[in-house]
């Protein structure tokens, strides 16, 4: 069973990427990873898009997909993030250990330019993250994305909103395999 990471900063549009392709990734059952841990454990706030303890989250989240693999046998998409900013507001990586317990086959980056995102996050809302935050974290996540298929052999796809959704179903379809610890 596929368990693929759908990647990307806060206010880059996964979930409206998701929902455009719908049609085409309907043999996936689409997860959100904040929804997930929230169905295990309340959230605490750390403020606006920061989480307060990101390795607990982390545990929360890998018990959660795991039981939900126990009561599925479709491949899995989960939108969540490779690295967050944590409650000090610093940029974060979501632990390699993770990626192991969680049994993350690929990952897919979705970016976008910095400044489109810190309009689209300003619309929808009414917060502002600076352009430079926006721009860190998206190269910490290329980075990270890469950091982990050298030592994991975890495939990583970086896309932009002008993936199709024929286009993301071949991605989908070929990206993934057997993980080495």
């Amino acid at each position: 069973m596929k368990t693929i990471l759908f990647s990307g900063v806060h206010g880059v549009g996964k979930g409206f990427f998701l929902d455009k392709v719908k049609e085409n990734i309907q043999h996936y059952d689409v997860y959100s990873a904040s929804k997930l841990i929230e169905r295990y454990r309340p959230s605490t706030d750390a403020g606006y898009k920061r989480v307060s303890n990101v390795n607990n989250n982390q545990d929360i989240l890998i018990k959660a997909i795991k039981e939900e693999k126990f009561h599925n046998r479709k491949d899995f998409i989960i939108d969540g993030h490779l690295c967050i900013f944590n409650a000090r507001g610093d940029v974060e990586f979501v632990p390699q250990y993770f990626f192991i317990d969680a049994q993350i086959t690929g990952i897919v980056l979705l970016q976008d330019e910095p400044r489109i995102i810190c309009d689209r996050i300003s619309q929808r809302d009414s917060n502002k993250i600076s352009m430079r935050n926006i721009e860190k974290i998206q190269d910490e996540e290329q980075k990270y994305a890469r950091e982990l298929q050298n030592k994991f052999q975890i495939e990583y796809v970086i896309i932009s909103h002008e993936c199709t959704g024929e286009q993301f179903e071949e991605i989908l379809r070929n990206i993934g395999g057997d993980l080495v610890e």
